[in-house]
C-alpha cells in the first residue's frame, strides 16, 4: 500500500515524478504543474506534493522519543524490505490502527 505523498491517504495509485498521488489529490498536482510550466520554473512533482500537504495538514511535525532499540530497528528494516519510507510505515501503522 501507498500513501498519497499530498493527502497522506492509502489509497494513492497515480505514480509521477517520483510521488504517489491519490485521485483525490491528482487535479490539484496537475494544476500546479500546468502553473509551473507556464512560468517557464522547474516541476518536482514531489516537492509539489509535499507542499500541498504542508498546506493541508499543518498540525505540525512530531518527535517520537524513547522507541526502544529493537522495535526501531525491526521498523527500519521493514521500511527497506517494503520499499517505502519511514513515515508512510509509520502513516500506514496508524491508518490500519484508526480503521
Amino acid at each position: 500500500m501507498k500513501l498519497c505523498d499530498a493527502c497522506g491517504s492509502p489509497k494513492a495509485h497515480i505514480l509521477m515524478g517520483g510521488a504517489a498521488i491519490c485521485s483525490q489529490c491528482d487535479p490539484d498536482v496537475q494544476a500546479e504543474i500546468k502553473r509551473l510550466h507556464a512560468e517557464n520554473k522547474p516541476v518536482n512533482v514531489m516537492h509539489i506534493a509535499k507542499r500541498i500537504f504542508r498546506k493541508t495538514h499543518s498540525s505540525g511535525n512530531y518527535l517520537l522519543r524513547d522507541i526502544p532499540e529493537e522495535i526501531w530497528t525491526k521498523a527500519q528494516h521493514r521500511a527497506v524490505d517494503d520499499k517505502v519510507s519511514l513515515r508512510d510505515l509509520l502513516l500506514q501503522a496508524l491508518h490500519a490502527y484508526l480503521a
